[in-house]
């Protein structure tokens, strides 16, 4: 708490009301009274800092009737702001970084250091964090990659050992029952419309009572 403003039963503008203007309670009405003032002390003094504007603000306040025995007080901070007696007080400049209290240089250079300190090595502990959970998806990464590898070359080989009948099958033969009629032997060329054996010598092998299936058989009569 630095400042304490009016901010109860506060006239303020309100177009919903016929008169034009409303009662209001809050802390936005009391940082009103405080923005105002100011403004109005930068107006008249345009060579203040904004320290040297906060130092007028406070120089000027008063705590009237309250007992307070210490400044700031955590329910008023440095006491009630008096726009008029920020204005025209004879109040000296003061610092420009205002006359709020500071802490000491060497304070403040430990405290950084010590700061900086403790925030590097808490950055480097999270750097050393995430490498090492890098590390891990990494190796996991490429262990997946092999397995997959290794999925992928069995599949690949089953996959070919099966098509060509296995390896020292010589050509994959056809197993029996798979539904496919024999080829004809090399050197024997069967025509369509040509009855079966008709001026071809006899397969090796096959019955004239079983003709070729490929010889194409005339139609019924009557068809």
């Amino acid at each position: 708490m630095t400042l304490t403003a009016p901010g109860v039963s506060i006239v303020e503008a309100d177009p919903t009301q016929s008169s034009g203007y409303a009662e209001g309670t809050g802390t936005s009405d009391a940082a009103a009274y405080v923005s105002a003032t100011a403004a109005l002390v930068r107006a008249k003094y345009p060579d203040l800092t904004a320290g040297q504007v906060i130092n007028r603000l406070i120089k000027s306040a008063t705590l009237l009737d309250h007992d307070v025995k210490k400044t700031p007080d955590d329910e008023y901070g440095y006491g009630i702001i008096r726009p008029y007696a920020a204005l025209t007080k004879d109040i000296p400049k003061g610092p420009k970084q205002g006359p709020l209290a500071q802490s000491s240089p060497s304070t403040s250079t430990n405290s950084g250091a010590a700061s900086d300190d403790n925030d590097s090595t808490s950055l480097a502990k999270k750097k050393k964090k995430k490498s090492s959970s890098g590390s891990i998806l990494l190796i996991a990464g490429i262990a997946a990659a092999v397995v997959v590898i290794g999925i992928a070359i069995a599949v690949i080989r089953s996959r070919r050992n099966g098509g060509n009948g296995g390896p020292g099958s010589g050509g994959g033969t056809p197993p029996h029952g798979t539904g496919y009629p024999p080829q004809p032997p090399t050197g024997y060329q069967q025509y369509p419309n040509t009855p079966p054996n008709q001026g071809y010598p006899t397969p090796p092998g096959q019955s004239p009572q079983h003709p070729n299936p490929y010889a194409q058989q005339p139609p019924h009569q009557g068809q």
